[in-house]
């Protein structure tokens, strides 16, 4: 091949080179001077060619790349996380409870470095204690036995201004659950009981009447009176208070309560040892909202702490299914 043949392949194969561009070429293959590109000469700058393609391809290592997303689950006490801030250093971005960032990586085990770090400096740095059911719970609370009467609980929720108690037994296990609408249940039923009661007794006096052999006035004011006297007593907690409840454990975090109280439609759940049932406490929608300083009218004393209520949808869906437990007004 001489210069114009060359250019001419050249040309042919779609490539403008200029006439510079093709001495040059010509000069790297003809290794003998002559101002040819012979057979051999050309053979053995394809083999070189190709030697040096194979080095490079050899040399490139794989591109590899570390996506980082970040979020904050709901209902979790992490009001220091700016995870934004956090990922900010690889480049990345968001806001405070969701960010992302993308890391070139020259080798795969940069990947673990860089999570362990990002995961130290969360523990270090951002990352807050959960508050446990005992540090917000109430206690010590007023607890009901099984023998008591609902005119005897009433006179508690009315003393004490509580709407619901704990029902123990004699070793201070939890065993039910008492509240100002089992007690107005527990005192119709008992007055329904007497009414009917005493239109029986009614019914039997003009029955006899009718045959001529009329009940005394002592015998139907006695009946009336031990009615009363029935009706006043009341019947026993154990028949009609709440079996089966629901109970927290000391150790159990805020969220896990919130949680119990939306799954069990409830307004308070009493508070017992780990691992056992003994009483220990009772959380109230009133404990939780304090936590979320819901009613800024509320006394805060608790270690407990979260974020504000715009910034919680559990709360927001608690005090909705809650609402239903409020008195109306009379």
């Amino acid at each position: 091949l001489d210069r114009r043949e060359l250019t001419a392949t050249l040309n042919a194969s779609g490539i403008i080179a200029s006439d510079q561009t093709v001495q040059n070429l010509i000069s790297v293959m003809d290794t003998n001077g002559d101002g040819i590109v012979d057979f051999e000469e050309f053979v053995e700058f394809a083999k070189d060619v190709e030697s040096e393609q194979v080095k490079s391809i050899a040399s490139k290592k794989r591109s590899l790349t570390l996506i980082i997303i970040g979020r904050v689950k709901a209902g979790i006490n992490m009001k220091d996380v700016n995870l934004g801030k956090l990922f900010e250093k690889f480049g990345g971005g968001g806001h405070a409870k969701a960010a992302s960032a993308t890391v070139r990586l020259n080798d795969e085990s940069e990947a673990d470095d860089i999570m362990t770090g990002l995961v130290d400096e969360l523990v270090d740095t951002s990352l807050q204690q959960q508050a446990m059911v005992a540090d917000f719970m109430t206690a010590p609370v007023l607890s009901v036995k099984p023998d008591m009467t609902e005119t005897q609980v009433e006179d508690l929720f009315t003393r004490y201004d509580v709407r619901a108690l704990p029902v123990v037994d004699d070793d201070n296990n939890v065993i039910g659950l008492v509240s100002y609408k089992e007690v107005a249940a527990a005192k119709q039923r008992l007055w329904n009981k007497e009414q009917k009661r005493l239109r029986r007794l009614q019914q039997q006096q003009d029955d006899a009447s009718k045959k001529g052999s009329e009940m005394s006035d002592e015998e139907l004011e006695e009946a009336r009176r031990l009615s009363n006297e029935r009706r006043k007593r009341g019947s026993t907690v154990k028949g009609w208070m709440k079996q089966h409840v629901t109970v927290a454990e000391m150790s159990m975090t805020m969220p896990q309560v919130e949680a119990m109280l939306l799954a069990n439609d409830v307004g308070c759940i009493p508070v017992v040892a780990d691992g056992t049932k003994q009483l220990m406490g009772m959380v109230t929608r009133t404990d939780l909202l304090r936590q979320h300083r819901y009613y800024s009218s509320l006394h805060y004393h608790n270690k407990g702490f979260s974020d504000s209520i715009a910034n919680r949808k559990p709360i927001i869906e608690l005090r909705k299914r809650l609402k239903k437990f409020d008195l109306d007004d009379e």
